[in-house]
């Protein structure tokens, strides 16, 4: 019976039973009312998509990766995951599809929700559906099962459209052999350096080449504008007080993720001993969403009012100031806030900003003082523009001259005579990756695209790459062939994992072709951008 479902598992339904859990359900779902709101992102054939379903979004993927990466969820981490973009995404998405759904009249039946809830995992004691288990997922997800069970169907008829749009993905094997090279095929190139270092002794400034490029690098020398702010800060830590966790609420978390408390094969991980950690873990959670509210409170308040220390002496609430700091080197408190630089310098004098958060606490900001950017006179700067004229100078004839010896390269000139006549030492990096770090060489995006270019047929690339100070001309001395016993044994699971690419790449494509139809009709018309949230 497995067999048979991995076999089938295009089918939409079977994709439901295999892999739908409840997790994803309410990240991609959440509680999708379209209730009219103050506030919106977006209105989608006149249905109002209301920024509070950004915000639960939002909060809901930032707790998801807490949960599963634990402590290795730093502040790098959590900025490189761009969370505010994939929630804003993920929201006016999800919207387009289900309009589109019900555009082709897509139907999803009784038979088919019902099934979808019966096979969830999530819902299951033992491998059988559990009433008591699903009436106690919905109670903590703040939803009645009429209301669930209609969002599922929306659900299902969004997949059923996946499936119609990704239906004409094929993968050929000469994709597949290739996708095989890319990953697996090893080369080994020659190479030779210039160090752009060893041209700077030719370069002798003139005073009138120092004001010329003074003057037309004058945006390399400015002093940047520098602002001055104050802020309140709503850190949910704060509001973990008034958060009530009771021993229900915690037990039930605790059987939605056993699998994240007993680890199989170990001992430990009963509830009694996670017990203190799940409701911390909900506390904080929960706090956040009351640091938010109160937040947009400060905020909308302010905002009409004008009153920013009034709000805050009223409400017992810390005014934090910051000395004057530049887009480069912002506050300590805000340097991992990736939108922080956009907010704060896009503010006029006295104006507050909207309100904008990290994975602790909610701010709101005020402009108290500007001072405009500048550029330095040559008296001030002469030493540096000396130094940075000296080095552009001394790259551009050491580019010259690799450009010069390509150029003969290609022409036929052998690499052993002209190297020798150069003074130049050829050297072999052995057998590597393409794609991944250059031994002797380290790592370059663009070296390293040039190098699925060259071939026995074609040796060299288009052009130099300047790596680390220095100009490297490369040439293809030998490939590792691919072994076909490997290749085959790897076969199936790449073509799957180039399958699910490729669908997924198109499902991506149509959906963007989709929203710009749609914006261009004035079906899709946004109300907030995702810089202003």
């Amino acid at each position: 019976m497995l067999e048979l479902m991995r076999k089938h598992a295009r089918n939409w339904l079977v994709k439901i039973l295999l892999g739908m859990v409840i997790v994803v359900f309410i990240f991609y779902f959440g509680s999708y009312s379209w209730r009219q709101q103050a506030e919106s992102i977006a209105i989608v054939d006149g249905k109002v998509i209301p920024y509070v379903e950004f915000q639960r979004k939002y909060q809901n993927l930032i707790d998801a990766y807490r949960q599963r990466l634990g402590s290795a969820l730093t502040d790098d981490v959590l900025k490189s995951l761009n969370i505010k973009q994939q929630a804003y995404d993920s929201v006016i998405n999800q919207a387009i599809i289900l309009q589109k759904a019900k555009e082709l009249n897509i139907e999803v039946t009784e038979e088919e929700v019902k099934a979808s809830i019966l096979f969830n995992p999530a819902f299951q004691r033992a491998g059988v559906f559990d009433e008591k288990t699903y009436q106690q997922v919905l109670r903590y997800i703040k939803m009645a099962p009429s209301d669930f069970e209609e969002a599922q169907k929306n659900l299902l008829a969004m997949i059923k459209l996946e499936d119609i749009v990704q239906s004409s993905v094929k993968v050929s094997d000469k994709e597949v052999f290739d996708l095989y090279r890319f990953q697996s095929e090893k080369i080994n190139v020659y190479y030779l350096s210039l160090a752009a270092s060893n041209y700077k002794e030719k370069i002798i400034p003139h005073q009138a080449d120092l004001e010329t490029y003074l003057k037309e690098h004058e945006n390399d020398f400015r002093i940047p504008e520098q602002i001055q702010i104050k802020y309140l800060s709503f850190v949910g830590q704060h509001y973990v007080s008034s958060v009530n966790i009771t021993d229900t609420d915690a037990l039930e978390y605790y059987n939605r993720n056993k699998d994240k408390f007993v680890k199989k094969g170990s001992k430990g991980g009963s509830f009694a001993e996670v017990r203190d950690k799940i409701i911390a873990e909900l506390k904080q959670s929960r706090s956040m969403y009351i640091a938010a509210d109160e937040a947009k409170k400060a905020h909308d308040i302010i905002y009409q009012k004008e009153n920013f220390d009034e709000y805050a002496r009223q409400h017992g609430l810390k005014i934090s100031s910051s000395n004057l700091f530049s887009a480069q080197n912002l506050p300590q408190d805000f340097r991992h806030i990736k939108d922080f630089p956009r907010i704060a310098f896009s503010l006029q004098m006295d104006e507050i900003s909207s309100v904008f958060s990290d994975e602790k606490a909610y701010y709101v900001m005020k402009l108290i003082a500007k001072k405009p950017s500048y550029t330095p006179g040559l008296n001030e700067i002469e030493k540096e523009v000396r130094s940075k004229f000296v080095e552009k100078e001394s790259t551009r004839l050491c580019k010259k001259d690799a450009e010069g010896i390509l150029e003969r390269l290609k022409k036929g000139e052998a690499l052993h005579t002209l190297a020798e006549g150069k003074g130049l030492k050829i050297e072999e990096t052995g057998f590597f990756l393409p794609g991944s770090a250059i031994p002797k060489l380290g790592s370059s995006r663009e070296l390293g695209e040039s190098l699925f270019q060259i071939s026995e047929k074609t040796p060299y690339p288009e052009i130099v790459h300047y790596v680390d100070g220095k100009f490297i001309i490369v040439k293809f001395k030998e490939r590792d062939k691919a072994d076909a016993d490997d290749f085959e044994a790897k076969k199936g699971a790449l073509k799957n994992s180039l399958l699910r690419m490729k669908k997924s790449e198109l499902m991506q494509s149509w959906i963007e072709s989709t929203k710009e139809a749609m914006k261009n009709d004035g079906r899709l018309k946004y109300t907030k951008d995702l810089k202003d949230i």
